[in-house]
């Protein structure tokens, strides 16, 4: 066996110990392991275990992340998706309303800048939350090939979708992007991360 694959055992073994110049070594024997098939002084830890699993899984899903031009090209591209559904909707909305009330129908056109704000956040909310939550992609994320997932790299939870959804709506959101990581407040607060898929 290779030291690597003796590693996969010694660093979920009770009887491991830390050596400054060899690294993880038998506690027991005081050197490196060397056995063949298996190690008759093997004790697996359980907790030691779950933790390079866990740390695995971690490592994993950060090089499976989203760049920052990616991130950047589903922004825009949501956006412009949004402005879409926002002129379609509008537009039907106000095709009822002069059938229904004729009075109505240039409320569109009479907007003030914050029940513009609340009409942009709805539909906002709704298109993320609905794409999200029910595929993981939003339609730019179609087209990227990226995926929400949570910490775990699992489906997130419809509530992680909310939360991810409503903190998108934090002002300066954008800025949290500018890390080296690609990792904004709406990623870090709903506990979710956008990986590759393709």
């Amino acid at each position: 066996m290779t030291r690597e694959e003796h590693l996969k055992f010694c660093k979920i073994c009770n009887n491991q110990k830390f050596d400054s110049q060899k690294g993880i070594i038998c506690g027991l024997r005081n050197s490196i392991a060397d056995f063949e098939d298996t190690c008759e002084s093997f004790d697996e830890n359980t907790q030691l275990k779950e933790k390079l699993l866990a740390k695995n899984s971690e490592n994993e899903l950060i090089n499976q992340t989203a760049s920052q031009g990616t991130r950047f090209a589903n922004y825009l591209l949501d956006r412009i998706f949004i402005l879409i559904i926002s002129f379609f909707l509008g537009f039907i909305i106000t095709l009822l309303l002069t059938i229904i009330s004729p009075n109505s129908a240039g409320y569109f056109e009479q907007m003030g800048k914050l029940e513009e704000f609340v009409w942009g956040f709805i539909i906002g909310m709704f298109y993320y939350s609905f794409f999200e939550a029910l595929t993981g992609r939003s339609i730019a994320k179609f087209i990227t090939g990226t995926k929400v997932v949570d910490e775990n790299g699992n489906k997130p939870t419809f509530d992680a979708i909310l939360l991810r959804s409503l903190c998108r709506y934090i002002p300066f959101n954008a800025f949290s992007f500018l890390g080296s990581d690609a990792v904004g407040w709406h990623d870090s607060f709903s506990k979710t991360r956008v990986i590759k898929i393709k």
